[in-house]
């Protein structure tokens, strides 16, 4: 083989250290004139031997058949391999000193450069997709859609609670919202650069075009290319995707909000008021019982056969009503409804929480029924079971619109004479029935219903009633009762319903005898064993009587009757003072028989206003406390809106990616290095003469050369390409890269691809 120096052929360092210029290569020439033919004659100068890289005159390459489509030597030593040993070329005293400072080379070494050179020769381009990409797409993909579960998911947590750390909280859901973003734009960006290659290897493209999709993903004003967008329609979008995701970073933090809502929670609220009956039946009025700092207080007030309790025998008998039972009743009673507790919201609840809870409680009750209703009703069954009164007292055929027998059988008070102490006085001789209950009085409650129904002109009650009127009848039993009753505190006010009433059995399970005119007998009251002695069984005496006060307190206001004889009501009851008459009217209430039964309950429940009670206590109940307060307030369709529709976008273009992928065969991308490995084309060279360094303006006639990826035309001679590192010498090997439309054709799978044409080597 020729060597270099019989060819003209030098190292960068020898061209360094020349003795000066050389005949006809020493001439002036204008350095202004940067054309690459220019500088082609000026490297060939007045020697006819040397060759210029574009004519192919070598006669020695051309002997070897050579490849001229691209010089035979690296930028690095261009000027020396252009030279003759006759014809030096000048280089200035600058030139001679290394690019890289004293004692190296321009790269690194020649031997360096030599070796890579040998090194890479004969390689030929590797099809088959590499993992690396694939993964890292599909890897990014999934991370944003972890990501945005994340999000929801935090924001979840959020939602309901109360508003605290605020700036913290949006933080968070930022870094969340940009996570996402930076995730899925970079599985887009990735699937984006084997689109544009794909595009590449199918349409030629001006070099502005293909500036614009390099650039896409970084400069906006690259969508401004029409030629762009038309030839890479859906690259553009998923170019155009990269910067339109990010918008759901804006978007997604903002479905969190905070507003004013009721916030809520399940608890066990602690110290709830409620009632215990049976604690009356332990008391004993001579050891006080001090409750919150209070003296307790009982319902009812006692007499006693021995203040001292030390005679034999001795035992405490009911009296009467206690007065704060009393006040209490009547302050529900005039209030319609049960008296409201001081600071027990706060106590039940919590400061500034309302609730809502369950309890349940043993106490009073009256059980009603129907006895008759309508004019003449039930006349018979009345009489059989010795009704004080029947619906001819009652209008129309009546004059009362309402009446009332409630105490028969009532305790007697007093029982025996006594003294300023409660004792009987001396020589007072002592029942031994003292202070027993022998029954509790029944209710025995007659009213009539005004329908407001004008009554017909034939009525036998027309001269007297002008609307239909209906009479009825109901009769009431003192039970015991087992009470569940759902509580709500709202807003420091209670509200108080009963909505389960178990009946246990009878306070005083017995009943009146009848006279021989079949009335009832108060002074005959049967069995006589079911009565309740003081001095038997204490707890149960003690118990019943406060069942007892509480149902004379309610009696009292039910007593009596209304009589309508005249064109207005004349009242001889305290019943105008409850609930149960309609003042407009003064007629009873159209449901009176329940409306009784729920006035007694606002008197039992109103025993829970005052802490001094001995039967008010305090218990622990499962409880849905509730307040206003500022909370988060997460709207997730806020968040999936945008969420979706990105992770959807990418989805399809990850999708199209993997499609590209397979199709090119290859993993492609577009730093540097696959720029410079797809550009090696000698055309491409004359083409960029004078744009070496990049600048702007570019060439307006460049800008507009059409371009694209493909095969290179293939060249016959000692081309060849290595297989498992033998060299197969004067085979075809095609060359991908760009170049124009008519010098490139399509890419095959599978088929072999080197380079440019392998070289010689020179020395």
């Amino acid at each position: 083989m020729t060597n270099a120096g019989d060819r003209g052929f030098r190292s960068s360092a020898d061209s360094l250290h020349s003795d000066g210029p050389s005949g006809d290569m020493a001439e002036s020439y204008d350095l202004a004139d940067t054309s690459y033919s220019a500088r082609t004659r000026r490297l060939v100068g007045a020697n006819p031997q040397m060759y210029s890289p574009l004519d192919g005159n070598d006669p020695q390459r051309n002997s070897m058949n050579m490849d001229y489509s691209s010089p035979p030597v690296t930028p690095y030593d261009s000027y020396d391999a252009y030279r003759s040993p006759s014809h030096p070329i000048e280089v200035s005293p600058m030139s001679k000193q290394s690019t890289f400072g004293p004692g190296r080379s321009s790269f690194s070494t020649q031997q360096t450069k030599q070796n890579l050179v040998q090194r890479r020769a004969g390689e030929v381009s590797s099809w088959g997709i590499h993992w690396w990409t694939p993964t890292c797409i599909v890897v990014l993909f999934l991370l944003g859609f972890a990501a945005a579960f994340g999000h929801h998911a935090f924001y979840q947590s959020l939602d309901g609670h109360p508003a605290r750390e605020q700036l913290k909280m949006i933080r968070y859901g930022t870094a969340f919202a940009f996570f996402v973003k930076a995730t899925l734009v970079g599985s887009v960006a990735l699937s984006f650069r084997q689109r544009i290659w794909y595009s590449f290897r199918r349409k030629a493209m001006s070099v502005d075009a293909i500036d614009g999709l390099f650039a896409a993903v970084e400069d906006p004003t690259m969508f401004f290319r029409w030629e762009m967008i038309k030839g890479a329609k859906i690259a553009t979008l998923m170019a155009a995707a990269t910067w339109l995701i990010p918008i759901a970073a804006v978007l997604s933090p903002a479905s969190l909000v905070t507003g004013v809502s009721t916030v809520s929670n399940d608890t066990i609220c602690q110290n709830v008021a409620s009632l215990d009956f049976s604690i009356e039946g332990t008391k004993n009025f001579r050891t006080p019982t001090i409750k919150n700092g209070l003296q307790g207080v009982a319902l009812s007030y006692f007499n006693t056969t021995d203040i001292s309790a030390t005679t034999p025998g001795w035992f405490d008998y009911y009296d009467q009503p206690s007065k704060n039972a009393r006040r209490t009743a009547v302050m529900s009673v005039y209030s319609k409804s049960p008296v409201e507790p001081e600071s027990v919201t706060v106590m039940s609840c919590g400061q500034s929480w309302n609730c809502t809870y369950t309890m349940h409680f043993v106490g009073p009750g009256y059980k009603c029924s129907e006895l008759a209703s309508g004019v003449g009703s039930n006349t018979d069954a009345l009489a059989a079971m010795a009704a004080p009164f029947n619906t001819s007292t009652l209008a129309p055929e009546g004059n009362n619109i309402y009446t009332s027998v409630v105490d028969l059988g009532e305790y007697l008070n007093p029982q025996v004479p006594t003294g300023n102490n409660g004792e009987p006085l001396d020589n007072t001789p002592i029942p031994a029935d003292l202070g027993a209950f022998k029954t509790e009085p029944v209710l025995w409650i007659g009213y009539t219903i005004n329908t407001t129904e004008p009554l017909p002109a034939d009525s036998p009650y027309a001269a007297k009633w002008k609307t239909v009127m209906i009479p009825k009848i109901f009769s009431c039993e003192h039970w015991e009762a087992n009470y569940t009753v759902f509580m709500n505190y709202t807003i420091g006010r209670p509200s108080a319903t009963v909505i389960e009433r178990n009946w246990i059995a009878p306070i005083v399970n017995t009943s009146l005898g009848h006279f021989p005119n079949g009335t009832l007998d108060p002074s005959s009251i049967n069995p006589s064993l079911n009565y309740v002695l003081s001095d038997t069984d204490v707890p149960r005496y003690k118990l019943t009587t406060a069942y007892h006060s509480l149902g004379k307190i309610l009696r009292e206001f039910l007593a009596g009757y209304i009589d309508h004889e005249q064109s207005y009501p004349v009242l001889h009851t305290d019943i105008s003072d409850t609930k149960l008459i309609n003042i407009k009217t003064w007629f009873p209430v159209e449901n009176l028989q329940d409306a009784v039964q729920f006035l007694y309950e606002d008197i039992i429940l109103s025993l829970l206003s005052d802490p001094q009670f001995l039967v008010n206590t305090n218990t622990s109940v499962p409880c849905t406390r509730t307040k206003r307060a500022n909370v988060y307030q997460y709207r997730a369709r806020d968040l999936w809106l945008g969420y979706t529709v990105v992770l959807a976008i990418t989805l399809a273009f990850v999708i199209v990616g993997f499609i590209s992928m397979h199709s090119n065969g290859v993993v492609s991308d577009t730093v540097f290095s696959r720029i410079m490995a797809t550009t090696r084309n000698p055309t491409l060279d004359q083409l960029s003469v004078g744009t070496c360094l990049g600048s702007d303006p570019f060439p307006c006639d460049l800008r507009k050369a059409k371009l694209k990826f493909g095969v290179l035309e293939e060249k016959e001679g000692s081309g060849g390409f290595m297989v498992d590192g033998v060299w197969i010498a004067g085979a075809k090997v095609a060359h991908c890269a760009f170049g124009t439309e008519d010098e490139t054709g399509p890419i095959v799978r599978r088929r072999a691809y080197a380079g440019l044409t392998r070289q010689p080597e020179y020395g």
